[in-house]
């Protein structure tokens, strides 16, 4: 099941969707027009790879089918990992209706990030944030509890696996570190009945109640939630 952190999105307020045309992002778009949510639909098209023309085609078929509202951006001389990175975040900068951008970062993600910290020895291994803030926007992840499985069900369900476009370098193994907890170290450890997801749930459970707090005290005071709020 598709779970949403309340505190982070709601129906009275617009939303960018940060589109990529893969199975997360694609479930994620479709779930809010569902639900009806305010949403416009946003997709950067890199242009290092002819897949990631493929992938814009894709985006404006899926639009176009859903009556959705998108816009694309296009990148210029790009070939790092950074320069993309920087060349999304201006592109989200540029889209000035709304002020937030929903990225559909999920469970698994959280606990990739993690281990990779872990190796990096970041302080506190922490990954990705329920909320990030820019300058004139925030980038925010909602679907932090929802399990990668959770979405492919989705899509499957809604007959929706003919618009994806999966990454192709998701699968590359050598130069990416990510790619190789992924597909080697997390594998092993569900071999050996180890998980982190109980422990992510707990700790993205109490930043979104810590964030539940902060909202509810700013506007209108009274009693707090014992729970993070999902649907």
């Amino acid at each position: 099941m598709i779970k949403v952190i309340k505190s982070l999105v709601s129906k009275d307020e617009g939303l960018y969707v940060a589109t990529s045309m893969g199975t997360d992002s694609l479930a994620c778009l479709h779930w809010l027009v569902k639900k009806q949510y305010k949403v416009k639909a946003i997709h950067f098209n890199h242009k290092m790879r002819p897949q990631n023309d493929e992938m814009e085609k894709k985006f404006q078929e899926f639009c176009s089918d859903f009556n959705i509202d998108g816009n694309c951006g296009l990148g210029s001389n790009l070939k790092t990992e950074k320069e993309c990175r920087e060349a999304r975040i201006n592109f989200f900068a540029q889209q000035n209706e709304f002020k937030k951008v929903v990225t559909a970062h999920h469970l698994n993600d959280w606990v990739e990030s993690y281990i990779l910290n872990c190796f990096r020895g970041k302080a506190g291994h922490e990954p990705i944030p329920l909320l990030s803030n820019f300058k004139g926007f925030e980038i925010i992840h909602p679907f932090l509890l929802t399990r990668k499985k959770d979405f492919e069900q989705y899509v499957d369900r809604n007959k929706l696996n003919h618009y994806i476009v999966e990454d192709e370098t998701n699968s590359i193994l050598k130069g990416s570190r990510r790619n190789w907890i992924r597909q080697k170290i997390i594998p092993e450890m569900v071999k050996n009945q180890l998980s982190l997801e109980k422990f992510a749930k707990k700790r993205i459970g109490t930043l979104a109640q810590g964030l539940e707090r902060k909202t509810h005290n700013l506007l209108v005071g009274g009693s707090i939630p014992s729970r993070p709020t999902v649907c």
